[in-house]
């Protein structure tokens, strides 16, 4: 678990105390400068892998680097952030020539951006990496974790083909260059909750990945096992309920990867249910199964749609357990879903938000842009048309991957 220190630091005013003297009509009254100077980055180095670098206060850093100079299409953040070392762990990549800056933001929130520094990486160490990939379907969700023994774990699929907006091909194309193949290519699917944005190529899939091991939220108002029970006859496909705080040292189908200490719990699921105002949109999306994934020191927390009613159930149900380094953003970066004490709660330091402008400019919300700032959390969307405000590099756009090694995270874009 990282430090919980970041860009959300207030600054430190200090006043120091009226004197009154004997016999003087004098007083001193001093203000202590407030901190306005950038924090500054030295002895920058990279040795088998790994940059490393210091800064002169207390500072949360990102590393920003790409084979080609002055294109960044990585960006690298150490769990261990927030104090004056730092250092990154390049995972993934290949020898070759790097080009990197690094932008530094002190308790104050003032930033800086190194120039730029070339490096010839010529060894990199083997890792054994979890990948997390945000899968660009347009205004739905879909996210695909690779674990380092090979389990591959599909959570919500996107649309598919039903709509106006159909990503089916994009899934293929994605499964196709990861090298996912049918019938066994896909050790689970999880259905988070019955909206077709989430599950939809569900319909199209489970027929292929016939070998698949199903899940779904067991209590809800409407279930996603109604919607795709037509779709759920092979025998080879097993199929289970996600209830609120299992974990997989309490379930055999929630072991995706034990040969690597892999923990998963489930936050919440089927929470719509406890909701006054009856069957509604409001209640499936609360319905979502919350999936936190532990990594050595990385933390990955998988929101789906959960609303600010299930968000402050799992505040109060779990507390400082909430604590994860990445976040997918709930409900599409809708307001009613990342709400304050949640954010305070997750203390994230990267968020990922699937959604795309032209198909439903409704849901996404310039208020929880804001408030992702002010919590520090560096974003990243599948659509261009939302730049990272935080990031004075070009913005992110397409499938957005999270690799980790448990001790250094990279977040990278690509189509």
């Amino acid at each position: 678990m990282r430090l919980n220190i970041g860009m959300r630091w207030v600054g430190l005013l200090a006043i120091a105390g009226l004197a009154a003297f004997v016999g003087c009509a004098e007083r001193d009254d001093t203000l202590s400068d407030v901190d306005t100077d950038p924090p500054v980055v030295s002895s920058v180095t990279e040795q088998d892998g790994r940059v490393s670098w210091d800064t002169d206060e207390d500072a949360e850093c990102v590393l920003l680097y790409g084979p080609r100079m002055g294109i960044y299409d990585h960006y690298g953040y150490s769990v261990y952030d927030g104090a004056r070392a730092h250092y990154v762990d390049l995972i993934d990549i290949e020898p070759d020539t790097y080009y990197f800056r690094i932008m530094a933001t002190d308790r104050a929130g003032n930033s800086m951006t190194t120039e730029e520094t070339s490096y010839e990486v010529s060894e990199v160490p083997a890792t054994e990496n979890l990948i997390y990939t945000m899968v660009d379907v347009g205004w739905g969700d879909c996210h695909f974790l690779e674990f380092p023994n090979g389990t591959n774990v599909m959570v919500d699929a996107g649309w598919g083909t039903i709509g106006e907006h159909p990503h089916a091909a994009d899934v293929d194309q994605f499964l196709l260059a990861r090298g996912v193949a049918a019938p066994a290519g896909i050790d689970y699917m999880v259905g988070t909750h019955a909206h077709a944005d989430h599950y939809g190529y569900f319909l199209g899939l489970l027929p292929r990945f016939p070998e698949t091991h199903f899940l779904a939220p067991g209590q809800c108002y409407s279930s996603v096992w109604d919607q795709v029970e037509d779709v759920l006859t092979s025998p080879f496909t097993m199929t289970d309920s996600l209830e609120e705080g299992q974990t997989n040292s309490n379930v055999d189908f929630l072991k995706w990867d034990e040969e690597h200490d892999v923990e998963v719990k489930v936050m919440s699921s089927g929470a719509g249910r406890f909701l006054q105002s009856g069957y509604s949109s409001d209640a499936i999306n609360n319905d979502s199964a919350v999936l936190k994934i532990t990594y050595g020191e990385v933390d990955i927390m998988l929101g789906a749609d959960a609303e600010e009613f299930a968000e402050q159930r799992m505040v109060k149900a779990y507390g400082t357990e909430m604590d994860v380094e990445v976040l997918k953003v709930g409900h599409h970066g809708n307001n009613d879903a990342s709400s304050e004490e949640y954010l305070t709660a997750v203390s994230a330091r990267v968020g990922l938000i699937p959604n795309c402008l032209e198909e439903n400019p409704g849901v996404f919300d310039q208020q929880i842009i804001d408030r992702l700032r002010a919590y520090g959390i560096d974003y990243y969307v599948s659509d261009r048309a939302y730049m990272n405000g935080a990031r004075d590099d070009a913005p992110v756009h397409g499938h957005v991957s999270v690799v980790t090694d448990g001790e250094s995270y990279i977040v990278w874009s690509w189509k």
